[in-house]
């Protein structure tokens, strides 16, 4: 008996920490997509100020400065107008609703701003390696975090689902400087993710272990 109720604790401690990996991050849209359900939010409006609002979702910046959507600072990314920021690139989202789904384009240049007027695919001034912090919340509870720091002059792809729904999405320049990454083509999922596999397994042998504990009490 105390070997049966050992190996339940251990099945339990696994379910436990499986169960708190609430998330699976992507760097492919369509696999993400495929995975996920998302859909797109609508093309960023141009001449944005400070912050905006797009298909339940609101952007706001944190670092004192404004959200700029007035030229195609990225050929990569696809839209007419993507956004970038004045500032450190650090914002929120804030959804209004739950989500269980958040993705986007995301470009980050090596290529200094030339003299003159402002050129697209370029950095401000000084170009810098930035590694960014993405924090999920429900209200003001935690539900996950994860970092990124994608290929530099190439679109990249940055995605995250969850088994537990968020409203609000914090991304943060962990390097706090000013050197224009770009952003587009928000993506967002409403349907609660499926259960990892090997989540579902773990929960089968679990009751399947309390089963037999069970059969071996009434013995």
């Amino acid at each position: 008996m105390t070997r049966v109720l050992s190996l339940l604790a251990v099945l339990a401690a696994l379910i436990s920490t499986s169960a708190n990996a609430a998330i699976v991050t992507y760097t492919d849209r369509a696999t993400f997509i495929a995975a996920t359900g998302a859909t797109g939010i609508g093309a960023i409006p141009s001449n944005i100020s400070g912050g905006f609002t797009l298909g339940g979702l609101t952007f706001s910046d944190v670092s004192g400065s404004s959200m700029v959507s007035n030229v195609n600072w990225s050929t990569l990314i696809s839209e007419p107008t993507d956004m970038a920021i004045s500032g450190v690139e650090s914002f929120n989202v804030n959804a209004a609703g739950p989500l269980f789904a958040f993705g986007f384009d995301f470009h980050e240049p090596t290529t200094s701003t030339p003299p003159g007027p402002q050129f697209p695919d370029t950095c401000n001034t000084t170009c810098v390696e930035s590694t960014f912090t993405v924090t999920l919340r429900n209200g003001a509870a935690l539900v996950d975090a994860f970092t990124f720091n994608a290929p530099n002059d190439v679109l990249a792809f940055v995605g995250v689902a969850s088994t537990v729904a968020f409203d609000r999405i914090e991304i943060r320049d962990t390097t706090n400087t000013a050197d224009n990454e770009f952003f587009g083509n928000f993506l967002i999922g409403r349907v609660q993710a499926v259960p990892e596999p090997s989540i579902l397994a773990l929960l089968g042998l679990g009751l399947l272990g309390f089963g037999f504990a069970r059969r071996r009490l009434a013995a």
